[in-house]
C-alpha cells in the first residue's frame, strides 16, 4: 500500500495519554495516511488496567482500522527512542514521515497543512510550530523556556548546505523531529550512518544533524499544528530521584562519540568546514554544561554515583574542565 505520508509513533511508558494522541490522528482531515506504532518495551497500563498491546487492539476495533493502515509493532526491550525511529521508518510505507510523540497530540487539520506545504514548496523538510499543554502548575516555569526552543523556526525557504549551516551554526531553527514533515529517504540516509544505539536523550539532535545535512530543500512557517506535553517525559523531571533516569541524562555524550565516528570512517561523504566542526564541539560543550548543570537536581544521596557515571559517559578530564568553566564564569 502507498500512502503520501506516515504518521510514525514510538511509545514507552504512554499507556495513559496513548489514546487521545491517536483520536487526534483520526480527527484530521487529510485521509490519506498510514499510522505507525512501536511498542518499545513498554510495560505499564492504562487507568482501565489495559497495556499498550490491548489498548491498540481496542482502538483499531473501535475504528475499525485496516491492519494495513494502522500497524502495531513490538520491541522485547526498551531499546530507546532512536531505535524506535528506526523501526518506525523502516516499516513506512510512504515518502514522507510525520513524527508524533505518544503524549503528544496533532492539532486539527496539521496532516493537510503539512502536505499542502510539501507540495506547494517543494521541500524535503517543512517546519511548523508547536504549543504547549500543561496540567500541573510546577511546569508553568518551564513552559516558556521550552516553548521558545521548540518554536526556533526559519521562516521561509532554505536550500543545500544552508539548511545544515543554518541549524548548526546560525542555530536559526531546532532539530527537533516532532513539528515537521521529512522525506523518509532523509531517514533513511540518516539511519545508514548511525549504528545500533541506546540513546534516549538528544537522538533528535543525532538523527536531525544527518538530514540537515543531505536535505536539499527546507520550508518554515510559524503555524501551530502540533501540542507537546510538558507534564510527562524524561525531560520535564523537576528532581531526580533514580540513577536509571540520570544515565538517560548523562548518554547524550553518545551522540557527539557517533557523530565523530561517522565523520572519521566517512570523510569522503562529509565536507564540514572548521567552522562546522567549531560549532559541533561548542554543542557538545553546551550538552554538557547542561548535564553538570541538571546533576544539581539528582538527589543528595544519589550524588556521587550520578557524577561518576557522568564521567564515564563524558569523560572525567572533559567534566573537569568543564566544570571549572563554569565555576570560573559564575565569579
Amino acid at each position: 500500500m502507498q500512502v503520501k505520508l506516515s504518521v510514525c509513533i514510538p511509545i514507552f511508558d504512554a499507556e495513559e495519554t496513548l489514546c487521545r494522541c491517536l483520536e487526534s490522528v483520526l480527527a484530521q482531515d487529510f485521509t490519506d495516511w498510514e499510522l505507525l506504532l512501536v511498542n518499545d518495551g513498554s510495560r505499564g497500563f492504562d487507568q482501565g488496567g489495559r497495556n499498550c498491546k490491548k489498548i491498540v487492539k481496542d482502538f483499531r476495533k473501535e475504528h475499525k482500522l485496516s491492519k494495513k493502515q494502522f500497524i502495531y509493532i513490538e520491541h522485547s526491550s526498551n531499546l530507546g527512542p532512536l531505535e524506535a525511529r528506526r523501526t518506525l521508518i523502516e516499516a513506512a510505507n510512504s515518502a514522507y514521515i510525520v513524527m508524533l510523540d505518544s503524549d503528544d497530540v496533532l492539532l486539527p487539520g496539521a496532516l493537510s497543512f503539512l502536505y499542502e506545504n510539501v507540495l506547494t514548496t517543494g521541500s524535503d523538510i517543512v517546519h511548523g510550530g508547536i504549543d504547549i499543554f500543561y496540567t500541573d502548575e510546577k511546569a508553568r516555569e518551564i513552559e516558556k523556556r521550552i516553548y521558545a526552543k521548540a518554536n526556533n523556526i526559519f521562516e521561509g525557504q532554505l536550500s543545500g548546505h544552508d539548511i545544515f549551516n543554518n541549524f548548526l551554526i546560525k542555530k536559526g531553527h531546532v532539530g527537533f523531529l516532532c513539528g515537521k514533515i521529512i522525506k523518509r529517504e532523509l531517514f533513511l540516509q540518516a539511519f545508514s550512518y548511525i549504528p545500533f544505539t541506546r540513546c534516549v536523550m538528544g537522538d533528535d539532535f543525532l538523527i536531525y544533524s544527518f538530514i540537515s545535512y543531505f536535505a536539499k530543500s527546507y520550508y518554515g512557517v510559524k503555524k501551530n499544528f502540533y501540542r507537546y506535553s510538558i507534564d510527562t517525559g524524561i525531560s520535564s523531571a523537576k528532581q531526580i530521584s533514580s540513577l536509571k533516569r540520570w544515565e538517560h541524562i548523562a548518554s547524550s555524550a553518545n551522540i557527539f562519540t557517533i557523530i565523530l565516528s561517522v565523520l572519521k570512517e566517512y570523510p569522503d561523504d562529509f565536507n564540514l568546514s572548521p567552522e562546522d566542526m567549531e560549532a559541533l564541539r561548542f554543542t557538545g560543550r553546551s550538552y554538557l554544561a547542561n548535564n553538570i548543570s541538571q546533576l544539581k537536581t539528582v538527589i543528595p544521596e544519589l550524588q556521587s554515583q550520578a557524577r561518576e557515571l557522568l564521567c564515564d559517559y563524558w569523560g572525567t578530564d572533559f567534566v573537569e574542565m568543564m566544570e571549572k568553566a563554569m565555576d570560573k564564569a559564575e565569579v
